[in-house]
């Protein structure tokens, strides 16, 4: 995972328009890897069932990689010590921070930094209980990267990949069908519109090759309604369709876009799977 200019491009639209992941996600999380900064080690541990293995007094970490604008962080950050929250993009830090501040939320570290600086990351405070990945999984050496995870994870600690549908090249509406059809006419490498797909290797496949135990899946459905604003700014926050790669034509697809998407009418509503995969070290 490496910096791209596209991304920077990115930080304002996908603050105010990628939907975060939901309370049941978080509330998954902090019970499975017994996240709660409020309750002693030895509380903790009463609920942990077979996976405690905390020493008496060990702070609660967790590192969020490729963090974006931080909203696994923020969000699991009440529930921890501390939340180290990596991206290789300084505008995606610049807005994880000002999540941070809106949401009155202490206890927030942001490093520069990609997968390939997992090791260094306990050097100073210990290691983690738990590192997310959340919609950017894809974007790493999946295997170096796991492995790079279970040496900074404590005993009975494990990662969580949290991904759901990117609706402009797998949605099935008229309306997202629409969207895409702009994004093409403006973009030579646009990804294919490919609908819903089923792939060979799964993430708790991934997991479990890693060596990580006791893996599952965990999956929220729900449905969402959005104006013309919110699919306008969703689109432009992807990063192959972000301010940065439309360039000088971004005022005019813009333009196309809302014009393409009152031809088709709204509210615009679609359905999403959010999916968190964990596993144990």
């Amino acid at each position: 995972m490496s910096d791209r200019p596209r991304f920077g491009s990115t930080a304002g639209h996908y603050t105010r328009h990628r939907p975060g992941y939901g309370a049941t996600v978080i509330d998954h999380l902090r019970d499975r890897f017994r996240l709660d900064a409020d309750s002693d080690a030895g509380e903790r541990d009463g609920n942990a069932g077979e996976h405690n293995g905390d020493p008496e007094g060990r702070e609660v970490r967790v590192l969020d990689l490729g963090c974006g604008t931080g909203k696994l962080a923020v969000a699991l950050a009440p529930y921890a010590d501390e939340a180290v929250a990596v991206d290789p993009s300084a505008a995606m830090l610049d807005a994880a921070r000002d999540r941070a501040a809106a949401a009155g939320v202490d206890g927030v570290r942001t490093v520069v930094g990609d997968d390939t600086d997992v090791g260094r990351l306990d050097a100073a405070s210990g290691p983690f209980r738990l590192t997310t990945m959340g919609r950017s999984f894809h974007w790493m050496d999946g295997a170096a990267t796991l492995d790079r995870i279970r040496g900074v994870t404590e005993p009975g600690g494990g990662v969580a990949l949290v991904s759901d549908d990117e609706w402009l090249t797998k949605g099935t509406e008229d309306w997202q069908a629409a969207a895409y059809a702009v994004a093409g006419e403006y973009l030579d490498d646009s990804p294919g519109r490919t609908g819903p797909v089923e792939y060979d290797r799964t993430w708790a496949d991934h997991l479990r090759d890693a060596g990580f135990d006791d893996v599952c899946v965990e999956s929220v459905a729900e449905r969402r309604e959005l104006d013309a604003d919110a699919v306008v700014g969703y689109v432009l926050s992807l990063s192959f369709c972000s301010p940065e790669q439309l360039g000088e034509e971004a005022t005019a697809f813009e333009a196309d876009l809302r014009a393409r998407l009152a031809a088709v009418g709204g509210p615009f509503t679609y359905e999403r799977t959010v999916e968190v995969t964990s596993g144990y070290v």
